[in-house]
């Protein structure tokens, strides 16, 4: 460590070697190096040479820095707030970032924004947005997607590189699958978890490969008005959303994904929020295909579903004085009025509880009912036409 006596010394001899060369460009380098090494005052040396300072800031230890930005030195403030940023520290950069957002450069709001986008500062970003300096991007593109920007505002590149697709693009069936499912939803994270929820099932698809194929998720924005509130049933207007005149013809089902809202089946249609797990995703899938919930269903389903008897689900039967339960199958809790209902397992399964592993009874049961049942599934085109009730 240098002594005070030494970086006098020290000092001197560059004095001198300055005034020797002559160099501006030789004093500005000698005056920075002083900063970094000789603990010379950077209040003071930033002042003698600005410019010098200002195109090597990014080389300044952070103490010198936010010394720097403290002092309401600009480009100290816009480079220390980066800083910030990338340490997590959103509430203090903001204080340092914001003072000088008219000011910078576009280049510079540009990597700001990314850095916001980095932190889902979303608030910051519809800040610049709406003071008109967030410059076209990455940034704005998922800040129209976090918004539900109607999905005719999106590049089609933009989309492509984040592996998605809009309303607008082209979706084709896959002829190899029994079942093509339209993966949809109207915001950001809805997407991205859409996108999950695919990487997964495609890992192992149920009950096996070539019963279901899944699109790459589609942003909707705009296109359909889905407003549930998060203690109720997920719900999207569709009879009235511009999105059902520009549904492929060629798929059998669909999954939207709403930002809240209980999930549910409707005739081909699952709603299903952007929180919900990968198991609450294949019990939804199984009510595609006919599969009741072996929980106490909503009394308004009992009423009508507990009056029948015999086989009303792959994994329901309801038994009364005529029908009588299949050998092996167990009381289940769907039915508190009318029938008796029986499910094929005495533990809890998949469709009783939702955070449970699909069992491979259930798999095997899954997969007979759709070889011997597969035209009679009801696909979304029926749902366009009339509204049922939700399983």
């Amino acid at each position: 460590m240098l002594t005070k006596a030494k970086r006098y010394k020290l000092a001197v001899v560059l004095l001198c070697s300055l005034l020797i060369s002559g160099s501006s460009n030789h004093a500005n380098s000698i005056g920075f190096w002083q900063v970094l090494n000789a603990k010379a005052n950077i209040i003071q040396n930033y002042w003698l040479f600005p410019d010098y300072f200002s195109l090597h800031l990014q080389q300044l230890p952070d103490i010198a820095l936010a010394s720097l930005a403290r002092n309401k030195i600009p480009a100290a403030q816009y480079r220390y707030s980066l800083k910030l940023l990338k340490n997590n520290h959103t509430d203090t950069a903001k204080l340092f970032w914001q003072k000088n957002t008219h000011t910078m450069s576009e280049s510079k709001r540009q990597a700001l924004a990314m850095e916001l986008l980095a932190q889902s500062q979303w608030g910051d970003l519809k800040l610049l947005a709406k003071q008109g300096l967030l410059p076209e991007g990455d940034a704005l593109n998922h800040l129209k997607l976090q918004t539900t920007q109607p999905y005719s505002s999106l590049p089609t590149a933009f989309m492509q590189r984040l592996g998605f697709l809009s309303l607008s693009s082209e979706v084709k069936a896959d002829e190899q699958c029994l079942f093509n499912v339209l993966m949809m939803s109207d915001h950001r994270s809805g997407l991205y978890k859409l996108a999950k929820l695919i990487k997964q099932y495609n890992k192992r698809p149920e009950p096996s490969a070539g019963v279901f194929c899944l699109s790459q998720p589609i942003y909707v924005g705009g296109a359909i008005n889905c407003s549930s509130a998060a203690n109720k049933m997920a719900q999207c207007d569709w009879q009235t959303a511009r999105l059902k005149k520009q549904l492929p013809t060629d798929f059998d089902f669909i999954v939207m994904m709403p930002k809240q809202g209980s999930a549910n089946v409707r005739s081909g249609i699952m709603q299903l929020n952007s929180k919900a797990g990968y198991q609450v995703f294949l019990h939804e899938l199984m009510h595609f295909n006919g599969f009741e919930d072996e929980y106490a269903l909503p009394k308004t389903k009992q009423a009508w579903l507990c009056a029948q008897s015999g086989f009303v689900a792959p994994n329901l039967f309801l038994a009364n004085s005529e029908a009588t339960p299949p050998v092996g199958w167990y009381k289940s809790q769907s039915c508190q009025q009318g029938a008796v209902a029986y499910k094929p397992s005495e533990a809890w399964s998949i469709m009783q509880y939702q955070q449970l592993a699909l069992s491979a009874q259930y798999r095997a049961l899954w997969q007979a009912h759709i070889n011997t049942h597969f035209t009679v599934f009801p696909r979304f085109n029926s749902f366009m036409e009339r509204s049922i009730t939700p399983r």
